[in-house]
């Protein structure tokens, strides 16, 4: 047979194989290995055989069947063999697999040196030994190896390091794969790709100030794809959001037709809730793409979160005609006209969500629309027709909060009392039901109700800052036990510091301790971050009993306005202008 012939013949097998190889990666059972080990020994060594070509189809069908069989270690025995004797480097390369599957690394790294003397120009064998000696942490081994591949290959350094990257961030060892990274960036100083990597790897493995150095680096010699939206979360990972955005924004209006640079950019607004920059960003992107359904969703809903009703309903209103998203948009319609004070038009758009992660949600709205028209006894049966399907303990709770809130809100409070009691009977311990309860107790004077409903919520929840909050407020409040209350109140706002309904009641412990400056301070503060009704009442009282009645009549009237009918305001102004 002529040697032509007889590659032809072994390249057709091994190729065979090689299609067939991944799919035997698996292991046997036990009567199989005892199969196999009842055939091996009729093998006639490789070394005895007379044809060579015979010779190395037989050991790689023994090689094929070992490892199906699950004996890896007899597989790369046989691959290894037959990647010494044939100058094939698909056998070779198979040959690397089967060993690193089999997890014997000397066999492998024989292996892939035998595939780069068959084929030099191939990067992946040297990646293969590089990546072994990162396991076997043997930093020199491994660097010499991607350093030989970095001055000897022909790729550009765009082709080049991207899969360098992927290799080795799969790797484990994140020590030895950083110092390999480091030398491989200070080796080559001027290749921009040399420093990204370093700077990639060194974020992934949460370095971020090394990080952070290193995609500087790299951005100092060119602009590689991906690193400015890199660099930008390891700012943010840094606590360093302002720079981040600086540093996209002028990577967009360097690339202003990136459409995923402007992407990131805009997603980054967002994260860090510049809303209205974000929906600039996202709306050059929309003119661009204008049936793009993820860019119309997120317009919406940036719109809807800037007050910007009329936009936001375009959008949504597009979504449902492309009947993408369609829930969703219908829901977010329920909720542009709820902030529209148009409930019956934001009932019809919630009753037609019926598919979706929202359509719970949208029938809980429902009732309160239901509420805000006036028609609590409507509102409450419907939440009873909610109650009557399978419904798992969370939706339990929010269908029962729902009922009493109502009840709460309509001042029906002993009802309200009653709902929260069925439920705490059917979700015993509920964070949420307690609390919810609580609130309602304080109404009713039963202080010993609330004190033992927020005290259970402590005890597992003891950084709970909103029931710590109710607690505090209600004994500054509704009791002479102020220093008490000041501990509750002091731990919530340290717990929780921005968070204005807190602030009201730090600052209204503090003018039942008679620091009448610090309580005015404070309640101002609270104020001019919501503008509610009962904050009004509470710093138009403070002001009062300081002297400046001008003013807190002003605050009064001007808060009365907005709520007329707010409980907390007819209490103040009854108590202080007959």
């Amino acid at each position: 047979m002529s040697s032509v012939s007889q590659n032809f013949r072994f390249t057709l097998l091994a190729a065979l194989l090689l299609l067939a190889g991944c799919a035997s990666l698996q292991q046997a059972s036990s009567q199989d290995k005892s199969l196999l080990g009842r055939l091996l020994p009729q093998v006639t060594p490789l070394a005895s055989q007379q044809d060579p070509v015979a010779d190395a189809a037989y050991a790689l069908v023994v090689a094929e069947i070992a490892l199906n069989q699950g004996d890896t270690a007899l597989a790369v025995q046989h691959y290894l063999e037959v990647a010494r004797s044939q100058d094939n480097p698909e056998i070779a390369e198979r040959a690397v697999r089967v060993a690193v599957y089999g997890q014997n690394l000397e066999a492998a790294i024989e292996a892939a040196r035998r595939w780069i003397e068959l084929d030099p120009t191939r990067v992946e064998a040297r990646q293969v030994i590089a990546a072994i000696y990162v396991r076997q942490d043997k930093i020199q081994e491994a660097f010499t190896y991607l350093d030989g591949l970095i001055r000897t290959s022909v790729l550009d350094d765009a082709e080049l390091f991207p899969p360098l990257l992927g290799i080795l961030a799969r790797e484990k060892n994140a020590n030895t794969v950083l110092a390999v990274s480091q030398r491989i960036a200070f080796e080559y100083p001027e290749r921009a790709y040399a420093q990204y990597l370093h700077g990639m790897l060194a974020a992934q493995n949460g370095r971020s100030e090394e990080a952070l150095r290193f995609l500087n680096r790299s951005l100092a010699i060119i602009e590689i794809d991906g690193v400015h939206s890199a660099r930008a979360k390891v700012l943010l990972r840094l606590g360093r959001p302002g720079e981040a955005v600086v540093s996209l924004r002028k990577a967009v209006e360097s690339n202003p037709d990136d459409k995923n640079l402007r992407l990131t950019y805009a997603r980054l607004l967002v994260d860090v809730k510049q809303y209205e920059a974000a929906r600039v960003e996202f709306e050059k992107l929309h003119q661009a793409s204008p049936d793009d359904a993820e860019l119309l969703y997120t317009l919406g809903l940036l719109s809807l979160e800037s007050q910007r009703l009329d936009d936001a309903e375009k959008y949504m209103m597009m979504l449902v005609r492309l009947k993408q998203r369609e829930g969703e948009a219908q829901y977010y319609l329920g909720r542009i006209n709820e902030n529209r004070k148009l409930y019956e038009d934001a009932i019809e758009w919630y009753e037609k969500v019926f598919v979706g992660e929202y359509k719970f949600d949208a029938r809980l709205r429902v009732a309160d629309m239901l509420g805000l028209l006036g028609r609590t006894d409507e509102a409450l049966g419907h939440l009873d027709g909610m109650l009557k399907g399978s419904q798992s303990d969370g939706s339990l709770v929010r269908i029962y909060i729902s009922k009493g809130e109502l009840l709460r809100s309509a001042r029906r409070y002993p009802q309200a009392m009653e709902v929260f009691d069925t439920a705490l009977g059917i979700v015993p311990g509920n964070s949420d039901l307690l609390y919810a309860r609580a609130l309602v107790a304080e109404k009713l004077g039963r202080i010993d109700i609330l004190e033992a409903d927020i005290g259970a919520i402590l005890k597992t929840e003891p950084d709970n800052a909103h029931a710590l909050n109710a607690l505090g407020f209600t004994l500054a409040d509704q009791t002479d036990r102020y220093e008490e209350a000041y501990t509750y109140l002091k731990r919530a706002i340290e717990i929780m510091p921005d968070d204005a309904a807190i602030i009201d009641s730090w600052g209204w412990v503090h003018y039942r301790l008679g620091d009448y400056d610090k309580a005015i301070s404070l309640l101002r503060k609270a104020l001019s971050q919501f503008d509610d009704a009962e904050i009004s009442a509470h710093l138009g009282e403070v002001l009062w009993v300081s002297g400046n009645q001008q003013e807190a009549k002003q605050i009064w009237q001007r808060a009365l306005k907005k709520s007329p009918d707010d409980p907390a305001l007819e209490n103040v102004m009854q108590r202080f202008i007959p």
